[in-house]
């Protein structure tokens, strides 16, 4: 256990406003029992989330469904060596919009394998960090012909079917007491940057691992269970503030047949640039109970070449002349995000009350999208009977490029055949999900779902979506 920080405030700021939440942010008692970021309903892939008051935790702390593999594991943690078997799978059921009774079905296995060598060999301070999963189903979304960011089973996706995928191998390094931490290896982005345990509260799949405009806006944003060679260094210049900077490979045909959808291609030969996220973040805790919040912000740059929506290599309408379209050289992201907690049911970092926002923007000139607000409440624990229930209500709208639509216009007034299987120009997507996970034994929750999708792939001339699911998690 790290001491205390000790920073003498000044006599202004003892009588601010502001100094009792300085005061809370920075006392030892604000962070002591926040450890372990791991959410709890979904695959364990979150590991350097940033959330809690320490770097990336050995292995996830889990449940398990058989208390004499939980008691081996436990031994094996002594000893440097960390195990999760997990599985995860996910349902869908469409109740209209032309297609009821249209059903999907995807899951997940995972098996993660963390070594502290610390305790293997005596190397302080790091820490290897592995996972490989098996993945098959079908995604319903394409059912309706949606090839947007939306999907009903978000653990669908990434390679779809395929009996082992590498997700990452990386190592992490402790420095300076922990205040200082790199990691490097082959990882993806979004388990470090624009991360939060509570978005995979939810089943669809614009949330859940992170905002999927992200994703989708620019290929550098490689996500689970994608990954490509990268370093990532975060610094904690005290209790609960921390600033971190990444730098990636760009892999377009990341988790393609066209590359290696399995993940065991190490070859480079296919990356475009670099992508390089920067973020800095807050955890403020906040009177007696502790009610932590996390808030971010971030930006990054993707310095591949890409098509221009609108423009054509002569800088005139590509849609007019048909022409090759104009390669613009880079993108860049941002995202400003948070959640907070307001009132606590339990002792541990998700056991409250959460209210959670954020936006994100994209490049408009190359990105299909330009925008994706999202509004949330998580609480778990709210029924003092069922401590370890958890229910959520998100709302998520992403709104298309604005050049993409113009281009998408003009063909449309010709007749001509719209890319990214669109019938009608582009505008926006909407997701309303409310979720109850069931804590049914020690490592299983089974988590009923509703979803209403409204104007599925961005068109206005496609019917909302509702839809109902199941989601399974089991942790062996």
């Amino acid at each position: 256990m790290r001491a205390p920080f000790h920073c003498p405030l000044s006599k202004f700021a003892r009588r601010a406003w502001l100094a009792p939440a300085l005061a809370t942010l920075l006392s030892h008692e604000a962070h002591a029992q926040y450890r372990g970021p791991i959410a709890q309903t979904a695959p364990s892939f979150a590991l350097d989330t940033p959330t809690s008051y320490e770097n990336t935790p050995f292995t996830p702390r889990v449940e398990h469904m058989f208390k004499s593999w939980g008691d081996l594991i436990k031994s094996l943690n002594d000893k440097g060596v960390g195990i999760v078997v997990d599985y995860t799978s996910e349902s869908a059921m469409a109740l209209d919009a032309g297609n009821p009774g249209d059903t999907g079905y995807a899951h997940q296995i995972g098996v993660e394998l963390d070594l502290d060598w610390d305790k293997l060999i005596g190397w302080r301070g790091f820490v290897t960090h592995a996972v490989i999963v098996n993945r098959a189903g079908h995604n319903m979304a394409a059912d309706f012909g949606d090839k947007s960011l939306n999907g009903f089973e978000e653990i669908y996706g990434g390679g779809g079917n395929t009996a082992v995928h590498l997700v990452y191998v990386y190592g992490t390094q402790n420095l300076f007491h922990d205040k200082l931490q790199i990691a490097v290896g082959k990882m993806p982005v979004n388990i470090d940057f624009s991360a939060s345990p509570l978005f995979c509260t939810f089943m669809n799949k614009s949330m859940c691992g992170n905002p999927k405009s992200l994703t989708r806006g620019a290929a550098g944003f490689g996500t689970y269970p994608g990954s490509t060679y990268g370093t990532r260094v975060r610094y904690w210049p005290t209790h609960g503030i921390y600033a971190q900077a990444g730098l990636y490979g760009v892999n377009p045909d990341l988790n393609t047949n066209k590359y290696d959808r399995t993940g065991f291609n190490f070859n480079t030969n296919l990356y475009t640039g670099v992508y390089v996220p920067v973020e800095i973040g807050v955890i403020p805790t906040f009177g007696h109970n502790q009610l932590v919040g996390h808030y971010k912000i971030g930006i990054a740059y993707d310095s591949s070449n890409y098509a221009d929506n609108y423009y054509d290599i002569d800088n005139a309408p590509l849609a007019l002349t048909k022409k090759a379209a104009r390669m613009d050289n880079g993108k860049t992201q941002l995202w400003v995000e948070g959640d907070q907690m307001l009132i606590r049911n339990g002792h541990g970092p998700l056991n409250g009350l959460y209210v959670m926002t954020g936006i994100v923007r994209n490049t408009p000139e190359s990105s299909p999208y330009l925008y994706q607000y999202y509004f949330g409440v998580v609480d778990r624990g709210f029924w003092r009977a069922r401590p370890l229930d958890t229910f959520g209500i998100e709302v998520s709208r992403v709104t298309a490029s604005s050049e993409l639509v113009s281009t998408q216009w003009l063909d449309y007034a010709r007749g001509i055949k719209l890319p990214a299987n669109a019938t009608y120009p582009q505008s926006h997507l909407s997701v309303l999900e409310a979720t109850y996970s069931i804590h049914v034994l020690p490592g299983l929750t089974i988590q009923p779902d509703y979803q209403r999708i409204m104007r599925p792939n961005l068109q206005r001339n496609k019917p909302a979506i509702d839809a109902i699911g199941l989601k399974v998690h089991a942790v062996l």
